[in-house]
């Protein structure tokens, strides 16, 4: 029986800087920062200093800067598909980022989409076939909205793509083992939650993988971090654990010129 692949990652634990090795035989970068970096356009912050870290972890990874999007990020379910038009939205001023959005799709060699996560899900996708690849921010929301399905959609309908050609990357989120939850997840995600001492838990990371499957992806095409971000929180940030006061990481993917 086919099982899901755990991802082979190459780290750079000095600068923190997270590359799913994957992509790199399929000519696309997918990686993901650690804590130390300041990814966050805060109130009253330094954008100088947020713009430099960002920049710094694109040349760590080894992808453009300048054509970096950003989404807004409203735990909904809407995907774009972008351009090179779209090149640079939100990476350095967050007023510009994509408005209304939590997935990007894209065919466009060298722009680089990205999400900015501490505790949802950052979810690579590539077609090496039809070189398109696109990225999601899922949450509980995002995955009770079906995210992860209508991006496998989004790729049929932009780009033709079958659902067995798709390479899927999941990155550090909060997993099973730490998302404590109320009652009221019982109605829209009764399938993911588990008892554990009297107290619920709910396993994103299942939905994710029940989401992709009935898409039509098999277990063998996903490459899983493994990571948990409250577990691993000395590394990686957590809203459950930091609250308001958590600096997002930084995930980004692009497809190379061929």
């Amino acid at each position: 029986m086919k099982v899901l692949k755990p991802a082979r990652l190459k780290k750079d634990l000095e600068n923190g800087c997270y590359q799913f090795r994957v992509f790199h035989r399929h000519g696309a970068t997918g990686a993901f920062s650690s804590r130390r970096f300041r990814m966050d356009f805060c109130p009253g912050g330094n954008r100088s200093v947020v713009v430099a870290h960002r920049k710094h972890f694109c040349d760590l990874a080894g992808v453009p800067f300048e054509t970096l999007v950003y989404l807004e990020q409203i735990h909904g379910a809407n995907i774009v598909r972008v351009g090179m038009e779209e090149a640079g939205r939100g990476a350095r001023d967050a007023h510009k980022a994509l408005q209304g959005t939590d997935a990007v799709v894209t065919d466009t060699p060298r722009l680089t989409l990205s999400v900015h996560t501490a505790d949802c899900a950052p979810i690579f996708f590539v077609d090496p076939t039809r070189r398109a690849i696109g990225m999601a921010h899922v949450g509980w929301r995002g995955a009770a909205n079906r995210l992860v399905s209508k991006v496998v959609q989004a790729f049929r309908i932009q780009f033709l793509s079958k659902p067995a050609d798709l390479l899927i990357a999941v990155g550090p989120m909060i997993r099973s083992c730490c998302y404590q939850v109320g009652a009221e997840f019982q109605e829209p995600c009764a399938i993911s939650i588990s008892k554990r001492s009297d107290s619920l838990y709910f396993d994103l990371f299942g939905w994710i993988m029940a989401e992709l499957q009935l898409a039509g992806v098999g277990p063998q095409q996903v490459h899983d971090s493994g990571i948990c971000t409250v577990c691993e929180n000395d590394r990686f940030p957590s809203y459950r654990k930091e609250g308001s006061r958590v600096r997002h990481m930084l995930s980004v993917l692009a497809i190379h010129p061929s």
